[in-house]
């Protein structure tokens, strides 16, 4: 048993396996009813040492968003005292660097204590770990007046403080953190990057299958706010936590099934109904707008197949033309239509069956030229990364493919990885779990000891990686970017006046062919 001190008190972990492991560490109060929708509170002070051997509870939530998000959803136990990190280090001396990692799960699910997270790769290799859960759904995202936005972020900038002051007792370096994450916790990397109140908390970021895409104005944001206020029937400051998750998941559901562009504004790109709001406080504008990005070294990529685990809520034998009336609600907030988007991706496609195209622009829209665009706004050095075999109407890696690689600590900690997650190519795991800590380490990731080709603005380059090679080649998904233009341009500037346009008039809305 080893005993660290923190600014609250001290704590006591376990060595496990060689590394030594921290559990459940409070950096915030708990989620009280009186504290559900305030920005977090400081923990009080404990006296003696407090066991951190054991997982805490975990964000209340309830499985929403489709097969994706139902297999992210935490089965683990809920409850109040949730804002925590969990710490594994290889030592509590010296100075290694940090990895700081934020769970996915659309922002409504998920935790930072799920098994995949749980193998202590990165301490196993030099790395100070730390995972951190936080406000989810409602709780974290509910636009709601009288109480600030972007909870769930303020959440995690809460514990990104906690590290600056906490994590050199853990032996680790408060200078050297590399913020990261997959999915909804890239999204969250790339808006905290532009998020003021998150500057100089990390030195370095990996936003994983997730960029810039996942962000609201509060005129969209109060549309999800009525619809859940009318759900849920009585003030959320003072409904049981049960009833909140009810009303939560109608809304979410309903998003996420059935895309309305009139009821629900940009959440219909996503169906994701709980997302940051550009409040012109925490978070002053879109990301992609943004004029004070961090400028940290970012590493950024995606798998080569985002949305076939989507696409299994859809028969095989999908046509073209239902494609088209899926998308079309999800692509109207740009100003395009179903119909013309599917032609153009048909004519570049021609091979892609009905569903291989609702695979290709769903992938591209919500994670793929997000990652593009953003790869090109970040004022300092950026490494681009694809993953997985590229194959026939994008059946290659799907969503998440790569987490149980990235955290891979070798075949005899596989236990606690979820079975979908194991990898079966172990040597192709320890190549990339090795491409990430080298990242972490030196903020340039590197292969083989060939360190990445840094990326330049407009390049459609990446390194690919296909089992244990990585190959510094053509993008084929970032060059799709352009086949958006200029409707996601037009979309930013009325973003940035505040100004949505009019669904299926805006600039693009019969783009060239």
């Amino acid at each position: 048993m080893t005993t660290v001190p923190t600014r609250a008190g001290a704590v006591r972990g376990r060595s496990v396996d060689g590394i030594l492991e921290f559990l459940g560490i409070p950096y915030a109060a708990p989620i009280t009813p009186e504290r559900r929708f305030l920005a977090p509170q400081p923990r009080q002070p404990w006296g003696g040492v407090r066991e951190a051997t054991a997982l805490s509870d975990v964000s209340p939530q309830i499985p929403t968003y489709g097969p994706v998000g139902t297999r992210a959803a935490s089965a683990l136990h809920t409850g109040e005292d949730f804002l925590t990190v969990n710490v594994r280090t290889p030592s509590t001396d010296g100075a290694a660097p940090v990895l700081f990692w934020i769970h996915g799960g659309g922002y409504a699910v998920g935790s930072a204590n799920e098994g995949a997270l749980q193998t202590g790769a990165f301490a196993a290799s030099g790395v100070v770990e730390v995972t951190a859960n936080h406000r989810l759904g409602a709780l974290g995202f509910l636009h709601l007046p009288g109480a600030p936005d972007n909870r769930g972020l303020l959440d995690l900038v809460a514990a990104l403080e906690w590290v600056r002051d906490n994590i050199s007792a853990f032996g680790g370096d408060p200078s050297r953190v590399t913020l990261a994450g997959r999915s909804a916790g890239g999204f969250a990397v790339a808006t905290l990057m532009a998020f003021p109140p998150a500057r100089g908390l990390f030195s370095a970021a990996l936003p994983q299958s997730g960029a810039s895409v996942a962000v609201l104005r509060p005129e969209h944001a109060a549309r999800t706010t009525t619809r859940f206020l009318r759900r849920l029937g009585t003030d959320p400051r003072t409904a049981s936590v049960d009833r909140l998750l009810q009303a939560q998941k109608l809304v979410c559901d309903e998003s996420y099934t059935r895309h309305d562009a009139d009821r629900d504004g940009d959440v219909a790109m996503l169906g994701v109904a709980f997302q940051p709001v550009v409040d012109g406080v925490s978070l002053p504008t879109h990301p992609e707008l943004s004029p004070d990005l961090a400028p940290v070294p970012t590493m950024i990529g995606c798998t080569t197949a985002e949305y076939r685990t989507h696409s299994t809520v859809h028969p095989g034998d999908l046509t073209h033309t239902v494609a088209a009336a899926l998308l079309h609600e999800r692509v109207r907030p740009l100003g395009l239509t179903g119909p013309d988007l599917v032609e153009r991706y048909r004519t570049a496609l021609p091979r892609h069956t009905g569903l291989g195209i609702w695979r290709a622009i769903g992938g591209d829209l919500v994670f793929q030229n997000p990652a593009t665009r953003f790869a090109d706004r970040v004022p300092a050095p950026v490494f681009r990364y694809l993953y997985g075999p590229m194959e026939d109407d994008e059946l290659g890696a799907a969503h998440g493919a790569e987490v149980g690689s990235v955290w891979f600590r070798g075949p005899d900690h596989l236990a606690v990885v979820p079975e979908r997650q194991r990898p079966s190519d172990h040597a192709a795991a320890r190549a990339v779990h090795d491409i990430w800590v080298s990242f972490v380490r030196d903020h340039v990731p590197s292969h083989r000891g060939v360190p990445f080709v840094t990326h330049e603005p407009g390049s459609t380059a990446t390194h690919h990686i296909i089992g244990t090679e990585v190959r510094h080649t053509a993008d084929a998904f970032a060059e799709r970017a352009a086949w958006w233009e200029p409707a996601h341009t037009g979309f930013l500037e009325t973003f940035g006046a505040g100004r949505p346009p009019a669904p299926g008039t805006g600039p693009g809305s019969a783009p060239d062919r």
